[in-house]
């Protein structure tokens, strides 16, 4: 290849290149999952961002100032209660919301573990689980999902890397960059850009889903309005097939020798679903062998929270106003 040729080479490899380096650059101005910097407000951001990641940055942001001591763990359903409604229920603490989507068991037990190492108090903790829950007992390095390295571990470069592939990825990268250009959200958006923001609380992280300003909005015609997202159940469901085995067993008694260690006021409770579908029997009974049994409380199956479709948002999220019910029967004693 002579000189010339060589030059020509570069040149078309520069030009090749540059809408690269301009994503890079982007990528780290923008910061789209909000990773890359500390953040005290996380609130009206488009993006599906990393729950889980969130609700931990906001404990380590607040601990020292608000000495948080009590915590409510599990998935999204975690909305039903917010730490408003709970305060009356557990006595002068100081609660955070530690939820994560579609959360697991194996992130259930490393951020208990972790609170343990940290030496924090852990008063009062509020569990919730079901059979999607239970099942999750490896870890997943999705960008949605992922540990923040404070709990699991992981170096910051491996970390950061899980977010910038995840950004290249034309799945995010074609409706971020649509989104961006045009402001305006469209269904095949969905799992990477949000139509309606959660109102987030910074100090507790509480959210606020905004179903419920429709709710108000509409009342009795949002669920004639949203029908097809609680589709009708069958007169007889069959429970889920067990779940709870080894890999399980062995984490839930290592959360329990926690809430004993730190003579903890824990609640379980197994979430009311649209469905109907109960969690198998030899997974409760397994639960009540573990814990303390007056500690574990049921909702799932066909009953009187979930006949109600005035409780559910849709059918994967239930309400406040179904939580603030839960919290009454399970606190009433």
């Amino acid at each position: 290849m002579n000189n010339k040729s060589l030059l020509t080479f570069i040149k078309k490899a520069v030009i090749f290149m540059i809408p690269l380096f301009l994503l890079i650059a982007w990528y780290f101005n923008s910061d789209p999952f909000k990773v890359l910097k500390k953040y005290q407000i996380y609130e009206n951001n488009p993006i599906e961002l990393n729950t889980g990641y969130i609700a931990w940055q906001t404990l380590l942001n607040h601990k020292d100032s608000l000495k948080y001591d009590s915590y409510i763990i599990g998935n999204s359903c975690t909305m039903a209660y917010p730490t408003t409604l709970w305060k009356p229920f557990i006595e002068k603490a100081s609660p955070i919301r530690l939820n994560a989507n579609a959360e697991s068991l194996y992130a259930i037990h490393k951020k208990i573990k972790r609170l343990d190492q940290l030496n924090a108090p852990i008063k009062n903790v509020l569990l919730l689980v079901d059979y999607w829950t239970l099942q999750k007992v490896a870890k997943n390095n999705s960008h949605t999902r992922i540990l923040h390295p404070d709990v699991s571990g992981m170096g910051k470069g491996e970390f950061q890397k899980e977010f910038a592939t995840a950004f290249f990825n034309p799945k995010f990268l074609i409706p971020y960059i649509d989104f961006k250009l045009f402001n305006t959200y469209r269904k095949y958006m969905e799992g990477v850009i949000m139509d309606k923001y959660d109102q987030r609380n910074q100090l507790t992280n509480d959210v606020i889903n905004p179903r419920e300003a429709e709710i108000e909005e509409l009342k009795g015609r949002y669920w004639e309005k949203h029908r097809k997202e609680l589709p009708p159940r069958a007169d007889k469901v069959k429970p889920y097939v067990q779940v709870i085995f080894n890999k399980q067993e062995q984490m839930l008694k290592e959360i329990c020798s926690i809430f004993r260690k730190h003579n903890t006021n824990y609640q379980i409770i197994i979430n009311p679903e649209w469905s109907q579908k109960k969690l198998d029997s030899k997974d409760l009974s397994e639960l009540k062998d573990i814990f303390e049994p007056n500690r574990i409380h049921d909702f799932s199956g066909k009953n009187a929270y979930t006949e109600n479709q005035e409780y559910y948002y849709e059918k994967a999220h239930y309400r406040p106003i179904l939580g603030k019910i839960i919290l009454q029967e399970i606190y009433k004693n």
